[in-house]
């Protein structure tokens, strides 16, 4: 089969979730097929994705493209209904198998198969557009006709679709009107037991954007939790760009940590984030904290990685009751899922206090991270879009869930 896997985003130098979920399927796929990763980013090569992953990506190929903006609209409704099915068309054309890993406007596929990867659904149609309410009767009505026309036709070119978790498969019902199937993405839950410390570990990308990963707020909760939980250190670990407002929010985040027991650490290699990993006990996560994730769901995390990282490693995790967290973590057996800071230091300090308790849940999260390996994605992905791997199907539930 001829294959291309479109990674949709075009901003940012980062290498996330999204880039390694598709380069390694590509790394998979090219064994036996024909397969280009297709992106708009000049500085995503295969030697920067080697830098973030050990996967072999010999029998890659990489297209980065121009990106296009999106047509604009029209008064002539057949004009902007032509201009819409030919953007980026030249993208899809060559391919037998096209998926397309995205969170924004999907372009019309011309593949012989389309496969839609949903992120989460951040596009917001027109016809839902709060500007929307400002025009007249007659001209909304026209806009919703057309649009809800042009998106049925463009989502009808994808014969799956696919999210990555049940909570970015329920936003994408209710904004974008489409069922999927969720596949969970890869994780690398590959990890040796070692010796464990009395250390507690967050994980995220230091920002003040949206999608903020809380930092300050779990260490306002680690500064309180010292009096109580001595011996017990906290290692706040991340990623940090250049821009100058998230520089200054680490530093903020640093001087909170002070000069005692909590670390506050920025671009860690890899090596040096898993040997944190395997020596954690507990792990938090707070994305979504204090955010009116109902009407801005887009605030919390879409699914959680690293939480799933850190359950391999046997570190027990302590995460909010928020996004898809709670549907890695289950409250009471592998971890704890928790609503208010409160909650989250009173089950941190039921865990620093009960080893009993710590083992067994620790014990649980291993077993738990199985189900999300990079494995189970490939051979789910794989036979939801018919194409051989030289991968075999792995027993028990499937990480394919119908929606």
């Amino acid at each position: 089969m001829k294959i291309g896997l479109y990674i949709e985003h075009g901003v940012g130098n980062g290498v996330g979730g999204a880039e390694l979920l598709m380069a390694y399927l590509a790394s998979i796929w090219a064994r036996n097929h024909d397969v280009d990763l297709i992106h708009h980013r000049p500085t995503l090569t295969l030697e920067r994705l080697s830098l973030f992953s050990p996967d072999n990506y010999e029998r890659v190929r990489v297209r980065c493209i121009p990106r296009e903006d999106e047509p604009a609209p029209r008064a002539n409704l057949f004009r902007r209904y032509r201009d819409a099915r030919a953007w980026h068309a030249s993208i899809s054309a060559p391919y037998d198998l096209f998926l397309n890993c995205t969170h924004w406007l999907p372009s019309f596929c011309h593949a012989r198969t389309g496969a839609l990867l949903v992120l989460f659904p951040f596009y917001v149609r027109p016809p839902d557009m709060p500007e929307m309410a400002r025009l007249p009767a007659w001209k909304r009505a026209r806009h919703r006709l057309y649009y809800d026309f042009e998106w049925r036709r463009r989502l009808a070119t994808y014969r799956h679709v696919f999210a990555i978790s049940e909570f970015a498969r329920q936003w994408t019902e209710r904004r974008w009107g489409v069922d999927s199937r969720v596949i969970y993405p890869p994780v690398d839950v590959d990890f040796v037991g070692g010796p464990k410390e009395n250390l507690i570990l967050s994980v995220g990308r230091f920002s003040t954007a949206a999608h903020t990963k809380k930092q300050l707020e779990m260490m306002r909760a680690f500064r309180e939790l010292e009096h109580t939980a001595r011996g017990w250190t906290y290692e706040c670990v991340g990623g940090l760009n250049d821009r100058d407002q998230n520089r200054v929010y680490f530093e903020r985040v640093r001087e909170l940590a002070g000069h005692g027991s909590a670390h506050v650490r920025a671009n860690l290699e890899r090596s040096a984030l898993r040997s944190l990993l395997s020596r954690a006990r507990i792990f938090w996560h707070a994305t979504g904290l204090d955010d009116d994730t109902d009407s801005h769901p887009e605030l919390a995390e879409h699914f959680g990685i690293a939480t799933v990282e850190a359950m391999a490693a046997g570190a027990v995790p302590v995460v909010i009751n928020k996004g898809a967290q709670p549907e890695i973590v289950q409250h009471g057996i592998n971890g704890f899922v928790w609503n208010t800071l409160d909650q989250l230091k009173t089950y941190t300090q039921q865990l620093a206090e009960d080893p009993a308790l710590r083992s067994r849940m620790s014990a649980a999260a291993r077993v738990r991270a199985q189900d999300f390996s990079r494995e189970r994605f490939v051979d789910c992905m794989s036979a939801a879009c018919g194409v051989a791997s030289r991968r075999g199907p792995i027993a028990g539930e499937p990480a394919i869930v119908n929606g």
